[in-house]
């Protein structure tokens, strides 16, 4: 009876995080400006709803009163879940969590006023008292759990990864990425195309891959906003995206991330949606199935033929313009750059790995917070070898910290190494995968990701459902193989 309490309880909670997946999104793309202040009231309330929900539990002592040895498998695993969300929410006082809430939203607002006229000064106050309160958190969270500060934020996100583990990934990953990088850049082709897809166009190609791929309009939308997202809460999908006056796939590819976000949560078990076990496995998995999506297939050879004829059928575009080639060459152009969302994808681990050593220091070193454009600065030059002149393409191109997000920037690697692992799988157990592609047959493909990662939900952490769906643990050498194939091997 006490477990049935729990998973009841539980239930409410994850539509408490339903409502304010809803109103997160808003915020982002409706909500008027002047609105701010209210929406902070209204999302800290959730936290008063939520935390009298873990009060009942521990006042009726209902972990306590489970026999966990009379439950099954799943129940067993689900239980642990529990008990982990549990412990968060009963470690941390309610007025530190209701204040980082406010701070968070606060602190976004005068981002996006910092972002616009490059200025981090505007944003800096709010942010230091927010890095504050964030700190505060891990310690509590430390003194607990013996284990590292970071660590303790970075398990928020993925409950199989600790910093010990991410050094030792990113010194092989940046060691293997700057030897093949001067062959990598030697080898890429000058390519010049002055046609261009508009607003609407970048639109209407996004929607068509979108459905192609499986996206359920039915249980979800698109808007605009500044900075891409999938929120949104359960059978309620909310996708958002930016268009690029200067880039013709900009916009295609983030919304192909994004909906490579989405095909997971729709994919989701059913059977135990609103229990922890029902949720995706942390954001390392749910980053590699974005990944999977936008670089293992969308930007792969096979496909830039159907967007080919994508173009040429629904657009209108000349296919002796919008050539194949040139789509594969354009979307996998390899350069250094500033931003991490425009990225290609052998850069694109050095963006993380810049941003986990900044974040690492802050949290663990100390690092002053109130001069974090010159800390990103000196960081970024060490990393990507580009010094860095503006704020807006520097520390304040991304949204993640200024909302409170400490910890999440190395699940977007870790899901790309992921990615690459699964993919090798695939292409061995979908009959004429590359054929498939080239038709925009994604259902084989797709289907197998339901089976061996979407319908797992929350039941195996990372190195668990890599040995359940490829025989074996995270293997960095796919990913190197792939960036070898792509880039250094393949003549286009």
């Amino acid at each position: 009876m006490s477990y049935k309490n729990l998973k009841n309880l539980f239930e409410e909670q994850s539509l408490i995080n339903d409502i304010s997946g809803i109103l997160n999104w808003d915020m982002a793309t409706y909500m008027p400006e002047n609105s701010r202040k209210q929406r902070i009231k209204q999302i800290t309330k959730l936290y008063d709803y939520k935390k009298n929900i873990f009060n009942e539990i521990k006042k009726n002592e209902f972990f306590q009163k489970v026999n966990d040895r009379e439950l099954n498998k799943s129940d067993k695993i689900n239980f642990e879940l529990m008990k982990n969300k549990f412990d968060y929410f009963n470690s941390i006082p309610t007025n530190k969590l209701k204040k980082k809430a406010e701070l968070s939203i606060e602190c976004e607002g005068l981002w996006r006023e910092a972002r616009e006229k490059s200025n981090f000064n505007i944003v800096k106050n709010s942010f230091v008292k927010l890095v504050k309160l964030i700190k505060e958190e891990s310690e509590i969270l430390s003194q607990i759990k013996n284990k590292k500060k970071y660590d303790c934020l970075l398990s928020k996100y993925d409950r199989s990864l600790d910093s010990k583990q991410l050094f030792k990934i990113f010194r092989r990953v940046e060691k293997f990425l700057k030897k093949k990088l001067p062959l990598i850049i030697k080898k890429q082709k000058n390519i010049e195309f002055n046609d261009f897809l508009n607003e609407e166009d970048q639109f209407n190609l996004s929607k068509i891959f979108m459905k192609q791929l499986g996206f359920d309009f039915s249980r979800g939308r698109i808007d605009k906003s500044l900075h891409p997202f999938c929120g949104g809460g359960t059978q309620d999908i909310r996708i958002t995206t930016r268009f690029s006056e200067e880039d013709s796939f900009s916009c295609f590819d983030a919304l192909m991330h994004e909906t490579g976000h989405a095909l997971y949560e729709q994919g989701l078990p059913k059977k135990w949606a609103h229990q922890p076990i029902g949720s995706a496995g942390g954001m390392s998995l749910h980053e590699s199935q974005s990944l999977f999506i936008e670089m293992q297939i969308i930007k792969s050879l096979p496909v830039s033929q159907f967007i080919q004829k994508t173009l040429e059928d629904k657009i209108g575009k000349d296919p002796n313009v919008w050539r194949s080639d040139v789509i594969y060459n354009i979307r996998n152009n390899v350069r250094p750059g500033y931003i991490r969302v425009d990225s290609d994808e052998v850069h694109y681990p050095l963006h993380i790995i810049h941003r986990f050593n900044i974040e690492y220091k802050i949290i663990e070193e100390d690092a002053s917070v109130e001069n974090l454009p010159d800390l990103w600065n000196e960081e970024f030059l060490k990393t990507l070898r580009l010094d860095v002149n503006d704020d807006k393409v520097g520390c304040l191109q991304d949204i993640h910290w200024y909302g409170g997000d400490f910890g999440y920037f190395p699940t977007y690697s870790i899901g790309a190494f992921i990615a690459a692992q699964l993919a090798c799988k695939v292409r061995t157990e979908v009959k004429d995968y590359d054929l498939n592609l080239q038709k925009g047959n994604f259902k084989p493909i797709i289907k197998w990701l339901r089976e061996n990662v979407h319908r797992r939900g929350n039941f195996f952490k990372i190195d668990e459902l890599l040995k359940e769906s490829t025989e074996e643990n995270l293997n960095l050498k796919y990913f190197e193989s792939h960036i070898i194939d792509r880039y250094i091997k393949k003549e286009i």
